[in-house]
């Protein structure tokens, strides 16, 4: 009887297995079935997903960019003339800016204007036609943004752009870049982007770059003017220079488009025709990475609290690309009578300059302190002295020098809520911060606390007067320092450097 009773109750249990199997398989395919068919959900969340795995296989994705050579245009992207701007030319282009080149000028932007017109484009976004809509009272328009996923804006705009300097080669690294800077920020404020290339753009750049943002985007060529050796610069020598610093393998030693490149971040960028009527600019260059949302404006932030200049990232420069940088600076302060109240942070106990500057391929500052008549006299001071040639300088710390001297201390601002990564350097909001909440950041090192950060310099920086006593003491000591290196150095500044590093030690 007990086997009996097994038999019965092995029956139905076998029945009801089934029964479940085949229950269960409808429900897969029924809800596989409605994945399919559900519309793609545009939010925070999905940019969140994209963007970790953008962080976590850029190799991969670099690999699929390099495969993949049909050009991703959109049959909403038009190209066309900035308003006021000439819209018909010759044939022949090159005779044309030739042409343009060796004529007499007014002044200079009205030259680089003409050089430049017949290779500047601009698409107007949607989010600008829609969002004057929605300022009209239209609700159509309200509903248009939100099947396009734009965030209206709440509030107005600072007349701030994105400016990118960038080669057509670069475009996939870029577009991994701007999805970010859009899922992260801009897709609610709708900036405008300005693209600067010594070369044209291609139409497969303008139109995949413009079909990845509803801002508006202007393309432009930069003027010979502004990328070129100037007629006071030795070419023989430069070259020799170049040569020399190659062979001691310094980093881009040997490059002369690099030097163009800091000599225009440096002194030109903001003299460009279209960012004439820009008062604020954010670089932002390609294969870059932003881990954080920024639910407001940094660039109103910067007008309303009286910022002028940021960063997010300080570290040393190589100390082989500006040997004599900070000889000028001192004397080009000597001569001008100029004081500050934070020079102090880029001096080491020794008077030496300690290398320290905000890295510049991330800063968002006011293009009205660049055009200053005080910022141009440095700058033309520096091109003459010839260091973009003869040695290497970068825009990073001529920016930060330039800061120093002419800025306070309270006018520059670090970006401690902005995530961010450039080459093998990235930082974070610290752990366990709010700001940190809003972040999805590698597990890596995070640079604010590296050895080679000068971040926590600038945090323990209190203000100090920087005198004209003072950059005569420093360039004293740094002639000294030269003639010590040459073997001429007098004993009684021999026994004064001793002292120097004496007490430099505590």
């Amino acid at each position: 009887m007990k086997g009996t009773g097994i038999r019965r109750l092995a029956v139905p249990s076998a029945v009801s297995l089934c029964v479940a199997c085949v229950y269960f398989a409808c429900v897969v395919v029924i809800c596989r079935s409605a994945l399919n068919e559900r519309p793609q959900r545009v939010g925070s969340e999905q940019s969140v997903l994209e963007d970790e795995y953008l962080w976590k296989h850029t190799s991969r994705i670099d690999k699929e960019a390099e495969n993949d050579t049909e050009p991703r245009w959109s049959a909403n992207v038009t190209l066309g003339r900035l308003p006021g701007w000439p819209t018909e030319f010759p044939s022949d282009l090159d005779a044309y800016r030739t042409r343009v080149m060796s004529s007499p000028w007014i002044n200079a932007t009205e030259k680089h204007q003409a050089e430049i017109a017949p290779w500047v484009w601009h698409h107007r976004g949607q989010a600008d036609d829609l969002q004057s809509q929605i300022d009209s009272g239209s609700r159509q328009a309200l509903t248009e943004m939100a099947r396009l996923g734009i965030v209206p804006r709440a509030s107005s705009l600072a007349n701030a752009a994105f400016v990118v300097l960038i080669r057509n080669r670069e475009l996939h690294a870029f577009l991994a870049t701007m999805r970010q800077l859009e899922d992260r920020f801009n897709r609610r404020f709708h900036y405008p982007y300005v693209f600067l290339n010594d070369e044209p753009f291609t139409d497969e750049f303008m139109h995949a770059v413009a079909a990845n943002t509803h801002s508006n985007v202007t393309f432009a060529r930069i003027p010979h003017d502004h990328w070129s050796v100037p007629e006071f610069v030795n070419e023989e020598q430069a070259h020799r220079a170049r040569e020399q610093m190659a062979a001691r393998g310094v980093v881009y030693g040997g490059s002369l488009s690099y030097r163009h490149m800091c000599r225009f971040n440096s002194g030109f960028f903001y003299k460009h025709p279209v960012l004439q009527n820009v008062d604020w600019y954010w670089r932002v260059e390609p294969g870059v990475d932003f881990y954080c949302d920024l639910d407001y404006d940094p660039f109103a932030f910067m007008r309303d609290s009286g910022k002028k200049y940021s960063f997010v990232i300080a570290l040393r420069e190589l100390a082989e690309t500006v040997p004599t940088l900070w000889d000028h600076t001192l004397q080009f302060m000597l001569e001008r009578n100029i004081t500050s109240n934070w020079m102090s942070y880029f001096v080491s106990r020794s008077g030496e300059y300690n290398l320290c500057h905000f890295w510049s391929n991330f800063e968002i500052a006011s293009l009205g302190w660049l055009r200053s008549p005080e910022y141009a006299e440095y700058f033309t001071y520096l091109d003459h002295a010839q260091g973009f040639f003869m040695e290497r300088w970068g825009d990073a710390p001529v920016h930060s020098l330039a800061a120093g001297m002419l800025l306070q201390r309270d006018e520059v601002h670090f970006f401690d809520d902005i995530g961010y990564r450039h080459d093998a350097f990235a930082r974070c909001p610290a752990l366990g911060s709010l700001a940190h909440t809003r972040c999805r950041c590698p597990d890596e090192p995070n640079f604010d606390t590296s050895p080679g950060s000068c971040l926590p310099r600038w945090k323990q920086l209190k203000e100090a007067e920087w005198t004209h006593r003072d950059t005569r003491e420093a360039l004293r000591l740094v002639r000294e320092r030269r003639l010590f290196a040459t073997g001429v150095e007098p004993p009684i500044a021999v026994e004064r450097r001793r002292w120097y590093d004496f007490f430099g030690a505590f």
